[in-house]
């Protein structure tokens, strides 16, 4: 009966002979789905648990996540998780992180108005994730991948290691990321 789809509801095995655990509950001496997903009965350890299909996302330490600027302040960049980079779904949980001066870079920054700015998407790495979500971005593959001209809201281009608006001229630093302008949302 392992390896079989469940839908939620549906009887899965006995409470006489199974356990509920993850995915499962008991109710009237049944063992139900409580997701759509597989079911496996561990005959080992006597319990019964259902997979889901499509899990769900939720944010562990050192995953890879795209975030929207919302705020910058003297000692921090306040954003907004909008997606786990290699997972499809949406994250479930908390979405509102930050990313304190000393994890911005991995060299010295005094201002991080001057690396980050409101509305600038970036490649964070988790840190933290209890008791709120704390961000990275030292290594060279995290930082901005997309940002926009202060003055004209054009898209800033990579030039050396700032950033320019073709069309005012404007050049602009950020902490930029190593693939800076080859990533689509």
């Amino acid at each position: 009966m392992s390896g079989k789809t469940v839908l939620p509801g549906d009887e899965v095995a006995v409470a006489e002979e199974y356990m509920p655990a993850e995915g499962t509950y008991e109710q009237d001496g049944k063992i139900l789905s409580s997701l759509a997903g597989e079911l496996e009965l561990d005959q080992e350890e006597k319990v019964a648990k259902v997979s889901p299909k499509n899990p769900l996302v939720t944010l562990k330490n050192g995953d890879s996540v795209f975030c929207r600027i919302t705020d910058v302040r003297a000692s921090m960049a306040i954003c907004e998780i909008f997606a786990a980079e290699g997972k499809e779904r949406e994250i479930t949980g908390e979405k509102s992180a930050t990313i304190h001066v000393s994890k911005l870079s991995s060299e010295y920054v005094q201002d991080v108005g001057k690396e980050y700015r409101p509305g600038d998407l970036i490649r964070a790495k988790v840190i933290q994730t209890k008791p709120s979500v704390q961000l990275s971005t030292q290594e060279a593959h995290f930082g901005v991948v997309k940002a926009l001209c202060r003055r004209c809201r054009s898209p800033l281009v990579r030039q050396g290691k700032g950033l320019r608006c073709e069309p005012c001229e404007r050049v602009e630093s950020r902490k930029i990321a190593d693939d800076y302008g080859d990533i689509n949302f």
